[in-house]
């Protein structure tokens, strides 16, 4: 993920006069776009994790900064043309963002912190950034009859990298540029962050300035308007066309390296994703680290990777960044013991157990070949073992990190790593002509050629066809992290010894890249808490993926959190604050994946009749429950006979300086007064 800036109008600045009297019309124009929710109880599913766990997800930091905002200045900042709070509570939930009594830190000015925004100290400046983390967009809630259901490792559903008139990041603009002339507004930021001190006031307009100009000379490059034809609006994100244009256009100094980011995808949930044996939406990494370092390239961690004549740095200053990969093996190790949620029914309603029946044999019988999950052996990961050595034909391979896991061989004495899981998930990959559903981001990951710079070294000989240099999305990410991510692990002092590289490397993996024109088809446990649907989110309901084409929505609302808990997704009306899903634009397309008679491109079963959708749903809400399955006649899907993670004491020991002390685990909880909406 990294966010869209900036959408901005330029007459805000000369009209100095008007914003300086505060004018109504200017507030009316910039007010925050948001959406009204009315929730008086948080409850935290049974997902296998401790009060301690969601604590580190929460709160852990990832490196990733947002321009250099430091983490006090939002709590100070104001809403443009305002005196409000821009990160009041009213606003921050109404944006999308979750906000948690418990774990959302509070300031006296009646400031918040969402899940997932947290901070880290900037190693050049020693001050403390704002860090956008894991958790800020895989982190959903359900809500039902004023019931929030806390989704961990969910999708969420803020609009974090639009730039839309009124949601955040505008509104942080707006008002970062409002300052710049409105003297009054400026002193009272100034006044709550720095106080009387004279020598802080100074660093404060020197940094705050620093930030200002970065701001929007990002919005002239990755964040222009132009390469985002397609809104994103609330829960989506093109994820590898933003680091696609973060990593090739901004990082490496390359304009034309910026691409049309136009397929956005949902933000995906996680449990269980440790299990897989290729992940992201196309399926084309298999190692989580090289995922991670890529996420938060993407979401604007700072990196030095070139000089100022566009030439690598030498060693010792290439990859000096922010990336906190303690704290991405933190994060990895905790994600390995969530599990799916529970469907409460208690708040959501009974299950039909006898339709429930019905549906899980539909589901064996039109689902299971595709979504498995498919479990195979721990695969033995063949290994460059010198300068030349690629056995697995990878566009770029970094023999001496391919080393660096614990080492085995197999009967032909060739190093492999053994992955250290005792079984996987075979993921399929189905291809875009046969699952139907919209091909552009599948494509673009294939098609979007880049310029790698001096990732790949020119021909010393004389002239070379440009067109022979370019790479896609993957290669060119393959051949910075085989560099980069060496090079974190030398800078945080993680090397083979006692096998931490290959621990943070997620389980022995080593990192290789796959190009598909294709989609994986992920095991669904879980799935009836994770709407909308199909990778772009095109479709809003489990109800509606399982209808003819011609029964699904072409436009609905995407924005608010109420659940419907009979077609399992949110429900579609339009409402203050919504986006509006229109399906008949570029990467929105809600066909394919089709229960169909009709012999059709993305036909992958026979139509449905009514109450087969609904035994399905019924089924959908307690697979592979284990609470379930007795009830159940017995589940393929029981999720209690999966193997528990491996034991990683290095994950743990990663996790240690982000361990805080705090309330003990709570069922429910129910909202402060003076926290509720």
């Amino acid at each position: 993920m990294e966010f869209r800036l900036f959408k901005f109008p330029l007459w805000l600045l000369a009209g100095g006069g008007l914003i300086l009297t505060g004018c109504t019309l200017a507030h009316k124009l910039f007010e925050p776009n948001i959406t009204s929710e009315a929730i008086t109880e948080i409850r935290y599913l049974d997902q296998g994790w401790t009060d301690e766990d969601r604590q580190l997800f929460y709160n852990t930091p990832q490196g990733t900064e947002l321009q250099g905002l430091h983490y006090t200045w939002l709590q100070a900042l104001e809403l443009p043309f305002s005196r409000e709070k821009l990160a009041s509570p009213e606003n921050m939930r109404g944006w999308g963002f979750i906000i948690d009594p418990t774990y959302s830190p509070k300031s006296t000015a009646g400031a918040v912190y969402p899940v997932g925004m947290g901070s880290h100290l900037n190693p050049e400046d020693g001050s403390q950034r704002l860090d956008l983390g894991c958790a800020l967009c895989h982190t959903g809630e359900l809500h039902y009859r004023g019931t929030a259901l806390r989704i961990d490792g969910g999708q969420a559903i803020h609009g974090m990298s639009t730039s839309d008139f009124g949601e955040f990041i505008h509104s942080l603009g707006a008002t970062t540029a409002e300052m710049q002339v409105n003297l009054l507004k400026w002193n009272r930021f100034v006044n709550e962050v720095a106080g009387d001190d004279p020598e802080a006031r100074t660093r404060l307009k020197r940094d705050f300035s620093a930030f200002r100009n970065r701001f929007f000379e990002f919005a002239k490059g990755p964040g222009r308007d132009k390469n985002f034809p397609v809104a994103e609006g609330r829960g989506r994100t093109d994820a590898v066309g933003r680091i696609g244009n973060v990593v090739f256009g901004y990082n490496l100094g390359i304009e034309e390296n910026y691409k049309k980011a136009n397929a956005p995808v949902s933000y995906p949930f996680l449990w269980d994703i440790w299990r897989f044996d290729w992940v992201q939406y196309t399926g084309f990494t298999n190692q989580a680290m090289a995922r991670n370092v890529g996420e938060a390239l993407g979401v604007m961690a700072p990196v030095k990777l070139i000089d100022e004549n566009g030439e690598l740095l030498p060693e010792g200053e290439f990859g000096q960044s922010t990336i906190d990969v303690e704290g991405m093996q933190c994060i990895e190790t905790t994600l390995r013991k969530l599990r799916p949620p529970k469907w409460p029914e208690d708040v959501l309603g009974e299950v039909d157990i006898t339709r429930a029946r019905q549906g899980k044999d539909l589901f064996a019988d039109q689902c299971a070949h595709c979504h498995g999950p498919h479990i195979a052996e721990p695969y033995q990961w063949t290994l460059a073992a010198g300068p030349g050595d690629n056995p697995a034909n990878q566009r770029d391979v970094n023999w001496q990190w391919d080393m660096s896991g614990q080492i085995d061989h197999d009967a032909d004495n060739r190093p492999v790593r053994q992955d250290w899981r005792e079984s996987i998930w075979a993921v399929p990959w189905i291809d875009i002509s046969v699952i139907g559903t919209d091909p552009t981001a599948a494509t673009n990951f294939i098609e979007h050629r880049f310029d790698p710079g001096p990732l790949v070294a020119r021909n010393p000989a004389g002239p070379e066809d440009a067109e022979t240099r370019r790479v896609n999305a993957g290669d060119g990410l393959q051949l910075l992290i085989n560099r980069l991510v060496p090079v974190l692990y030398k800078n945080r002092d993680i090397s083979s010894d006692g096998n931490a590289i290959a621990d943070y490397d997620g389980l022995n993996v080593p990192f290789r890249i796959a190009n598909k024109a294709a989609y994986k088809a992920r095991p669904l446990h879980g799935v009836w808490a994770t709407p909308p649907f199909l990778h772009n989110g095109s479709v809003p309901t489990i109800y509606d993926l399982l209808s003819p084409r011609e029964a699904r929505p072409v436009r609905f609302g995407v924005g608010h959190r109420e659940y419907n808990p009979h077609k399992l997704g949110y429900i579609t009306d339009m409402r203050p604050g919504s986006f509006a899903f229109d399906t008949r634009e570029t990467g929105n397309s809600n066909s394919g994946h089709l229960f169909t008679d009709s012999d059709q491109p993305g036909r992958i079963g026979r139509r449905l009749k009514e109450p087969e959708r609904l035994a399905l749903i019924e089924y959908l809400k307690v697979m592979g429950n284990p609470d379930y399955a007795e009830r159940l006649g017995g589940d393929p899907q029981n999720w209690a006979q999966y193997p528990e993670p491996p034991a990683s004491a290095i994950g743990e020991q990663a996790c240690a300086p982000y361990r805080h002390t705090r309330v003990p685990q709570l069922a429910s909880q129910q909202i402060p007064e003076e926290a509720a909406p």
